[in-house]
């Protein structure tokens, strides 16, 4: 396989990236983001924690607030933000919780009040390196570096084909082969497209090479982060590496229908070949009009998922 492209220029072997840069973990969902999260937490001493979709839900949204400089502007984001459901995940899961009343002290801005609440996880957690993981990142990098201009971005790349596979055992998931094809593909151009604005600050990792080839690929990650050749992070992986389950690794060619895998190469053959994964060589893309039934199908099945799990959730307790 071919190794999937890096946009913009390598660090230098001499140079080290700015510590208090947050790192933001992205992938199309599914494709093994929870995973490299937890060695970021693990092997990088990195504050990440649950999904940080506050910074995007907020950023997209930040004009309504006005001018934060003024201080009952800033005080309701902070209100609004407080509600979110991140921070009470936070509190529940890792039993971290935010100084609100030294954000409406210390800033006056979005960009600061989101690093202050990234190092306030990092501190409670014991860790010096700042950051978040969600999968919507991807989508959104130039939020991202207009906000966050010194971030970085770790881009997790997975065969689609077996993401595929592993979006019909959610109920948020995509819920046929081409929805989920279509959205695979469109996610990686918009992030390969967007990274190009992030010169030497954009790392795409495939999911297979971190499993495949561990050494290289962990010595690939450990530089991007640290800015230090391989050393200590990739030793500490290596000795723990029979932990790992190459069987995970190309899934969809035992599991998956030759009709679905056909359906999958005619969509997003192109993707395929640049993230370095084969072909079957039976691509069939689907008509227009059978393009438009797989996403309403795909769209009514989540919606329908997703009122489920509303109405199981206002069903009171039986004791």
């Amino acid at each position: 396989m071919t190794k999937p492209r890096n946009m913009g220029q390598p660090m230098g072997a001499g140079s080290s990236p700015p510590t208090e840069s947050p790192i933001f973990l992205t992938g199309f969902a599914r494709s093994g983001t929870t995973w490299v999260n937890r060695l970021m937490r693990d092997y990088f001493d990195a504050g990440f924690v649950n999904e940080g979709q506050f910074i995007v839900a907020f950023g997209l949204r930040l004009s309504r607030y006005g001018d934060l400089c003024q201080q009952e502007n800033f005080r309701r984001l902070l209100l609004d933000l407080r509600r979110d459901e991140f921070f009470s995940i936070l509190k529940r899961n890792y039993s971290v919780t935010i100084d609100w009343h030294r954000l409406e002290k210390g800033h006056t801005n979005f960009t600061a009040a989101t690093l202050d609440i990234l190092h306030q996880i990092a501190e409670q957690m014991g860790k010096s390196r700042i950051g978040s993981k969600y999968p919507v990142f991807g989508r959104h990098l130039d939020l991202l570096n207009r906000f966050f201009p010194a971030c970085r971005i770790i881009h997790v790349i997975r065969d689609g084909r077996d993401c595929a596979m592993s979006h019909r055992h959610v109920t948020w998931g995509h819920q046929n082969t081409c929805a989920a094809a279509v959205h695979w593909r469109k996610y990686i151009k918009v992030t390969r497209n967007a990274a190009q604005d992030m010169p030497g600050r954009y790392l795409e990792i495939r999911y297979e090479d971190l499993i495949s080839d561990p050494k290289t690929t962990m010595a690939e990650l450990e530089h991007f982060v640290t800015g230090a050749p391989a050393g200590p992070v990739t030793a500490r992986f290596m000795s723990d590496a029979k932990q790992l389950k190459p069987e995970k690794i190309a899934r969809w060619r035992e599991a998956m229908s030759l009709r679905d895998q056909a359906i999958f190469d005619g969509v997003a053959a192109d993707m395929l070949e640049s993230c370095g994964y084969p072909l079957t060589g039976m691509g069939r893309p689907p008509s227009a009009f059978r393009r438009g039934w797989y996403a309403t199908h795909d769209r009514l099945s989540r919606e329908a998922w997703h009122l489920a799990r509303k109405m199981i959730s206002t069903i009171p307790e039986t004791k």
